[in-house]
């Protein structure tokens, strides 16, 4: 357990969710007024596809193992992930606190296969349609995208590219088919991420390139 601990002591940084969690969901449990109904035209013309809801719930593996693989494989690229991950959901809390938004569009009949069926329901059921904008869906799957896209195990894989784009676009597209977001949450998740990216990848704020290569 010491030799564990020495050797993965970048662990810290979960800290963040005693900070994060109690913050999320204490939103959550504010009342149904004063909330901003974020529907547009776009998503009136959306359908409902039961079917996305696999890559909805697929979001959690997604982000889970991007996280875990770069945790154990690479410590440069663990702090970058994270940083642009936590920054980018602390904006969103931030966001939620001031601007509270709504998206109750959910369709009142749920056709689909017996799984399907109950997985939406079951996401509909424990994710209340509040403080959606940005979507922190959809700005974590493009985060966990950049990152695999980045690390330095696949620099000059094609394959790793088309996947973890593709995880990203589904992912996206699945919160707009189910009815969880509209796609201001989806656009404004997407340009608060080029924001992180430039600012953590390209300009290197917090120097991680620097304190890694010290350690």
């Amino acid at each position: 357990m010491k030799k564990f601990l020495s050797q993965y002591k970048h662990a810290w940084v979960f800290l963040y969710f005693i900070f994060y969690l109690p913050w999320y969901f204490g939103l959550q449990l504010r009342g149904d007024s004063g909330f901003h109904d974020v529907y547009t035209m776009i998503d009136q013309a959306t359908p409902f596809i039961t079917w996305f809801i696999y890559p909805y719930v697929y979001w959690f593996l997604f982000v889970a193992g991007t996280i875990a693989y770069l945790f154990f494989r690479h410590k440069k690229e663990f702090y970058q992930c994270v940083a642009f991950l936590f920054i980018g959901m602390t904006i969103c809390l931030i966001i939620f606190t001031i601007y509270p938004t709504s998206y109750n569009h959910r369709p009142d009949v749920i056709e689909g296969s017996a799984l399907s069926t109950f997985l939406v329901n079951f996401i509909y059921t424990a994710d209340k349609s509040q403080n959606v904008f940005p979507s922190i869906h959809v700005y974590n799957s493009i985060g966990c995208a950049i990152a695999l896209i980045k690390c330095y195990d696949f620099r000059n894989s094609i394959t790793m590219k088309i996947f973890a784009s593709t995880s990203a676009i589904l992912i996206t597209l699945s919160t707009m088919f189910i009815k969880q977001h509209s796609v201001l949450d989806a656009v404004s998740a997407g340009i608060l991420a080029i924001i992180l990216y430039i600012l953590i990848y390209k300009v290197d704020i917090f120097k991680i390139n620097q304190r890694v290569d010290a350690e």
